[in-house]
Order: C-alpha cells, then structure tokens, then sequence
C-alpha cells in the first residue's frame, strides 16, 4: 500500500511527533508498504493518510476527505489534541469522526475519547531500543535526568525547583537536555542555571548525547502537565533508568495506576521528596527499577510493529 505521513509542524525540532513518525516510517517500509510525506501538500492520492495531531491539521484531514485524495485516514493522536485543542474546541473533534482509525499512545487516554470513538481507537505503545553503549555514572553523585524541550505543557524546571528543597547532604545533581522553544523560558532557564548550583542545563542534544545524559543518571524525571504518549518514558525503561513522573494519565498507562513513583502535577515539595528517598533509600530505588522492569515488554519494537501491522489490517478490512 501508498502511506503517506501528515505531520504538524515541528519547529525545526525533534519533538515527539516527528520521533513517532519516523520510527512508524521505518515499520511500514519493514513490512513492505511504500511511505512518503505530505498527501494532502503535494495532491497525489495515497491508500492511507497517517496524520499526526488531529487539531493542527483538521483543515488538511478535511481537505483529504472531501477530495478523495486519501482512500483511508489514521489519526494519531497527540496531548495536545486530548488535553487541549480538541479538549477545548469540542466541535473541532468532527475531523475524529472522518478517520478510518484512530491511535492512542497510552491506554488511559481511550478515557478522554467520546464513547463512540472507542470502538475504532488501538492502543500502540512507542517502543525503544536501549543505547549500545555503557556509560559510567559518578560515584560521587546522584544525577537525575529530565529529557524535555522547555514548553509550558512540560512544566520544564519542576525538578530544578524540587533541587532546591533537597537537603544541603544530598549529592543530587539534575541534568536538563531539551531546547527552549521560547525566550522567556531560555531566559528562565538561564537564570535558573546560574542561581541554583545543582541544575545543569545542557540545550538541546543529538540523539548519542542525550543517551549519554540518560545512561549516565539514576532517575528520569517527566514533570509535563499533560502527555500523548511520552516515548521519554519508553527510552528510560528499556535502558533501566528509573522514572519519577507527574501523576496525569499518560503515566500512568504506561507504567501502571499504582507505579509508586508519582507526584501531584507541579507538586514541587512530594517531587523533592521522592527524589531524596530514591537517593537514600536502596529499597525504594530498587522498588522503581522492579517496576519499570516489569512494564519493559510494552516498548519492544516487535510489539510497535505487529500492532502497526494490525492497525493497516483493520483499515484494509474495514474493521
């Protein structure tokens, strides 16, 4: 078959999406299907349209319908359209009702869906592969990752702020890798950087270098106040990084409704806590890493593609 990919744009930057998309990208041609960019763009007809973010491309999606470009839509479904622009514009989600297929990236996101669009939503978990190298991590310190472009829906300096409650015997050091897609909060990040001795910002990374920053720490944290899917996660659990996370749904799909490494969203003070007791408590720390372990099998490759593989079976056969 011809899958042709829609994708919002990106800013220039490796965000989510544009990962998502290119490992799908990859999936497909694996399975032998024929993949380019931008149907509705360039006016050829394809037998799917994979778009990703409903709400930024809802005129493309509706172009695509009305024109008969596409023969089957498959929208992947983002944060952005669960927890704000659908969420908000509730009649902006009739672009939901024109697709063939919906994607979800986490189960608990089916719950932010209307009812009669469950029926046409598959769950497919983002897979990871770990780094094929070891990194060193410093004895002398304990260093926690975040791995997140600095936007508001990320709530990006959380953990630096939890640092700054840590006991003055804490060795925590936090490294942040992710681009700042806004001045006010480069300038935020700066300063923060500057005044609080143990937050390193590093800008935004290659993919070697972030895996470095990954392998190296013993906890990732994800402070975002809303998530799609969090492919950040996958990548923590299948290297055994540890996760402490916000307690939103997305999190909790992937790693489970009691994964006791939660903390209320822009909860600074529990955020602090839970990161002191990974530091000092061994049983705690190994308490995450068990759990983590246990959810690893969601994010194996071989699983993204057999439920991708799936997803094209159910299209092709209407359900």
């Amino acid at each position: 078959m011809n899958i042709s990919f829609l994708e919002a744009p990106s800013q220039n930057i490796r965000n989510g999406n544009v990962v998502t998309s290119e490992r799908w990208r990859h999936f497909f041609l694996e399975l032998g299907h024929s993949v380019s960019s931008s149907a509705c763009v360039n006016r050829k007809p394809c037998d799917i349209l994979v778009a990703f973010n409903a709400s930024k491309n809802r005129q493309a999606i509706l172009e695509a319908r009305n024109s008969g470009i596409a023969g089957n839509i498959v929208i992947c479904l983002t944060g952005t359209d669960l927890y704000a622009d659908l969420k908000n514009d509730p009649s902006a989600q009739d672009v939901l009702y024109l697709a063939d297929q919906l994607v979800v990236l986490q189960p608990m996101a089916l719950r932010d869906l209307p009812p009669a669009l469950r029926h046409k939503t598959m769950v497919i978990f983002q897979s990871a592969l770990p780094p094929t190298f070891d990194a060193v991590k410093d004895p002398d310190h304990f260093d926690v990752c975040v791995i997140a472009h600095l936007r508001e829906v990320k709530d990006p300096l959380r953990t630096a702020r939890a640092a700054r409650l840590l006991p003055a015997r804490s060795r925590i050091r936090v490294f942040h890798a992710g681009a700042a897609l806004s001045d006010e909060l480069a300038r935020e990040a700066a300063r923060e950087a500057e005044e609080n001795p143990r937050f390193h910002w590093l800008g935004e990374l290659d993919r070697e270098r972030t895996a470095e920053v990954l392998m190296r720490s013993r906890i990732m944290v994800i402070s975002s106040l809303s998530e799609g899917g969090a492919n950040v996660i996958s990548e923590a659990v299948v290297s055994g990084i540890p996760v402490i996370g916000s307690d939103i749904p997305c999190t909790r799909g992937l790693l489970g409704q009691d994964y006791p490494g939660l903390f209320p969203v822009k909860g600074t003070e529990r955020l602090a806590e839970l990161l002191f007791r990974a530091e000092t408590d061994q049983t705690y720390y190994n308490e995450l890493a068990a759990r983590c372990n246990l959810e690893k099998y969601k994010f194996d490759p071989a699983l993204e593609k057999a439920s991708l593989k799936q997803l094209l079976d159910r299209v092709h056969h209407g359900m």
